[in-house]
């Protein structure tokens, strides 16, 4: 299939805020942080690692996304940086991916790019059903075929806001929820989610698959965190100062794997 193209005008990314330039996990060993981190400080306070057996939906302000992509490419890292050092597989139901923060995170490792979206398989989903397809059916051939050492499905909701019924979204959920689950069991693969909110109609589904949740809420200069759910920590509330932000740009990879 010809990877689709398109042309906009973008600024240079931020740089890094002095809190988060002393927060750097880049170097550390994967033994010792036992669980893959975001280099997020916030994020990564609240969450702590992600292991095999998590499966994490981040909601709220769009540091769900830099989160998200910093995870996929930290991914790539050797086990002895703290990765998982193997690809990721990123599946957009939000049109959110930002390549060139995707890029700008690989330099700040000290990575080449180009190498680095190499080893991402970027699927992207227009419609609900195209999502169905692409989790309960296409990625099967992707673990098959690229064996990705995590899976993210960025703002898993958002195509189901408008122009479907309740219980057609339902139907769908529950075929997406099984095979979540399935990954889950037989990839071993961590598994990230985010989303800007969850529709209350969908709410039993996040509640049935993740075993923990955290929202996040920008207000200039502060992040006001919140984890609801854990597997292993109690719930808990913290802020912090922050000088980035997240703001992205949707904008397509070199290469995209795309389905549906």
């Amino acid at each position: 299939m010809n990877t689709p193209t398109m042309s906009l005008s973008v600024s240079k990314p931020r740089s890094a805020d002095h809190n988060q330039a002393r927060y750097d996990v880049r170097f550390s060993n994967a033994h010792v942080l036992l669980g893959l981190l975001s280099n997020i400080r916030v994020v990564d306070q609240l969450l702590g690692g992600l292991r095999q057996n998590s499966v994490v939906l981040i909601t709220g302000s769009r540091i769900r996304l830099r989160a998200a992509e910093s995870y996929c490419l930290r991914a790539q890292l050797p086990e002895d940086r703290g990765g998982l050092d193997g690809p990721s597989l990123f599946i957009d139901g939000g049109n959110s991916f930002d390549v060139y923060l995707f890029t700008s995170i690989a330099r700040a490792h000290g990575l080449d790019h180009r190498e680095a979206l190499d080893k991402l398989v970027l699927s992207r989903a227009f419609t609900p059903y195209e999502l169905k397809q692409l989790i309960c059916k296409d990625s099967g051939e992707v673990f098959r075929l690229r064996q990705p050492k995590l899976l993210v499905i960025s703002d898993i909701f958002s195509l189901f806001e408008h122009d479907i019924e309740v219980n057609e979204a339902a139907r769908i959920m529950s075929k997406i929820t099984g095979s979540i689950l399935r990954t889950k069991e037989l990839r071993h693969v961590p598994i990230v989610m985010t989303t800007a909110s969850v529709p209350q109609h969908l709410e039993r589904f996040v509640d049935y698959i993740c075993n923990t949740r955290t929202e996040f809420v920008e207000e200039e200069h502060r992040v006001f965190a919140r984890l609801l759910k854990h597997s292993s920590k109690p719930p808990t509330e913290l802020a912090a100062d922050v000088h980035t932000h997240y703001n992205q740009l949707p904008l397509l990879p070199q290469k995209v794997i795309a389905h549906g």
